[in-house]
């Protein structure tokens, strides 16, 4: 049997973030940082877009795709800030290393773009001539981008989003115990194993919200979260199999965009 680990002293209720919901709060910092202005400030998409058209050449050609990004980025930092003295949250080194790799290869693209590759061969052959046209510094400079970023939602916007398996932040949870709650997750419902990683980290910290822009794992937690019918059995199984409470609540899902709460019952 697995024992969750648990999340220390703190009584503060908490909501554990994936990639989607961070690889968002990082393009709209972005964009916040090229148009010089701060995140509380930006009241709307379309100031924040109006900005951008005249900070940078570029800023007038964004499209629909990455104007939805900002937008969601934008309703994320505002319902994060907004409970930021009222929640802990939580984050993954997986959710961060999914994060590096998304934006790596946005940049990738970016050049590949800008150097007339044609759409085809990038899509036949995306890693070797994504290694082509990143340059070391594109490397070292995303690295000092996250590093930034992080801190910048530290220390001026009061958003500390916790590793999981950070040894010091003492909550006893190693990348080891999540595995084997992870396991137990993937042994009762089919889910892509990075997913079951995540939503194992979210349980092991004892999390009461899993906040994720995927739909289609949102659908499976909530099932888990709220179970119904034939789905109660298999929650029961599950938190028998990690050592939890049978009336202990797992994680409930949530969209970047949906309020924090303290009813929590």
């Amino acid at each position: 049997m697995t024992t969750v680990g648990t999340a220390g002293a703190g009584v503060q209720p908490s909501a554990f973030l994936d990639s989607t919901v961070l690889v968002r709060l990082f393009l709209f910092w972005d964009a916040c940082r090229t148009a010089n202005i701060g995140l509380d400030r930006v009241a709307e998409w379309g100031d924040l877009k109006a900005i951008l058209a005249t900070a940078t050449p570029a800023g007038d050609a964004v499209n629909r795709t990455d104007g939805e990004y900002l937008r969601l980025g934008l309703r994320s930092f505002r319902r994060l800030r907004e409970r930021a003295g009222d929640y802990h949250y939580f984050s993954s080194r997986v959710c961060w290393s999914e994060v590096h790799h998304v934006l790596l290869e946005g940049r990738g693209l970016e050049q590949l773009i800008r150097q007339g590759v044609p759409y085809g061969l990038r899509v036949k052959r995306p890693q070797v001539l994504f290694r082509v046209a990143l340059e070391e510094n594109d490397y070292v400079q995303l690295g000092a981008d996250l590093e930034d970023f992080r801190e910048m939602l530290k220390l001026d916007y009061g958003l500390d989003m916790i590793d999981v398996e950070d040894s010091s932040a003492g909550f006893g949870i190693t990348p080891d115990s999540v595995w084997d709650v992870a396991q137990a997750v993937w042994s009762r419902l089919l889910m892509e194993v990075i997913d079951a990683y995540l939503f194992a980290a979210a349980i092991s910290i004892k999390a009461d919200f899993f906040i994720t822009g995927d739909g289609s794992l949102r659908d499976a937690l909530r099932r888990l979260s709220d179970p119904q019918g034939a789905w109660e059995p298999m929650a029961v199984s599950l938190k028998k199999a990690i050592g939890m409470d049978p009336g202990a609540l797992l994680p409930c899902p949530l969209t970047p965009s949906d309020p924090l709460t303290n009813n929590l019952a």
